[in-house]
């Protein structure tokens, strides 16, 4: 794997990083106590789209899924879809720093397997 295609997995693993957490932002303006019917799920999505971090959101999932296909232009994905498991290292980290949850250490230990998993398949 070149440093170019590993930078741009980086690249596009901060884009979904950030697309989550801004879904979690955006979702916590939500509540959902009120979903009987169909006019109830309209009205639930009108919402949603009102939000502006769920724009940035949307804008996050765009730059990601361009970054993506550069990615998968340039290798396997056999390789390319493992070592995109390091979204999972980063929003253990982003929810802690930016929505303040809280991690206990058995989320860490699979992190950390995680982790190994992602070394041993981008070394391969």
């Amino acid at each position: 794997m070149t440093f170019k295609i590993f930078f741009l997995i980086v690249l596009h693993e901060i884009c979904s990083t950030a697309e989550q957490i801004f879904f979690k932002k955006g979702a916590n303006n939500l509540s959902m106590h009120k979903l009987a019917n169909f006019r109830d799920y309209i009205l639930f999505i009108k919402n949603i789209l009102k939000i502006p971090v769920i724009w940035l959101a949307f804008l996050m999932t765009l730059g990601g899924w361009i970054i993506w296909f550069i990615v998968l232009a340039g290798i396997d994905l056999s390789i390319a879809v493992p070592v995109d498991s390091m979204q999972y290292i980063m929003i253990l980290v982003a929810s802690y720093l930016f929505l303040g949850e809280r991690i206990h250490w058995t989320r860490i230990l699979g992190t950390l397997f995680i982790l190994l998993g992602i070394i041993l398949v981008a070394k391969s």
